[in-house]
This record gives C-alpha cells, sequence and structure tokens, in this order.
C-alpha cells in the first residue's frame, strides 16, 4: 500500500523503483507474498503486491515477479473461482453469511477474490 500511495501521491520514479526492488524482495518461493512475514503468502498479500508493482508501472506483468504471482494465485485458486484467506481476527461478533463461500473466512476471502481478479485481468493478453 506504500508504494501505491506514494505513486499515486506523484512520487518521483527513482522511490518507487526502491520500494518496488524491496517488494519483489519479499516475494516467496512459492511465489506469493504473506500478509506478515510470520506467516504463509495467501491471495489477498500476493494480489495486493501484484497491483501495486502493475499500477506503479515499475513492474510489468511479463517480468518474472510478475509471473510468479500470477502462478501462485492460478495454484491456490478454488474451483469455484474463489480463494480462500484466513481470517486473523477474533470472532467477536455473530456471523452474517454473504452467501460467500468459506464459512468465517468469507469476508476477507471474498476481499481477496475481488482483488486476485483484478490482478489477473491485467494479464487477459499473455
Amino acid at each position: 500500500m506504500q508504494l501505491l500511495g506514494l505513486a499515486w501521491t506523484g512520487a518521483p520514479k527513482p522511490e518507487l523503483n526502491r520500494l518496488a526492488a524491496q517488494l519483489v524482495k519479499l516475494q516467496r518461493e512459492d511465489g506469493g507474498w504473506p500478509q506478515r512475514y510470520t506467516l504463509e503468502s495467501d491471495a489477498y498479500a500476493t494480489s495486493h503486491a501484484l497491483i501495486a508493482l502493475h499500477e506503479t508501472g515499475v513492474v510489468k506483468t511479463t517480468d518474472a515477479p510478475y509471473q510468479r504471482g500470477v502462478d501462485y494465485l492460478l495454484r491456490t485458486q478454488f474451483e469455484d473461482g474463489t480463494w480462500l484467506v484466513k481470517s486473523r481476527v477474533f470472532p467477536f461478533q455473530p456471523l452474517v453469511d454473504s452467501g460467500f463461500p468459506h464459512g468465517r473466512d468469507q469476508w476477507i476471502s471474498a476481499a481477496a477474490t475481488a482483488l486476485s481478479i483484478q490482478a489477473l485481468t491485467v494479464t487477459a493478453d499473455r
């Protein structure tokens, strides 16, 4: 989000390149990114990273880091087209079922699915 925020405010290209390089270094062996370094990769963090790298123009969708992220997303997508991301929130309120799959994890999973589709859509011509 820092990378996107700086891009939106017109930060100099060298600063965007520096932050993008740091973000690429955080990419895991599986091609994804974690929400926190102590967690496993997930679709929510991976798609956020891909969107930031693409939207800033620092990484092309044909570049290796982007392609590895795409491969991660495609490998972790469920048969029904969704992605499951486990919620880390303590369930302090009753679940309001939206009808999206994944039970208690449906809200973060719905966001991850929307972001993943956004990250994949720009590769439609690959």
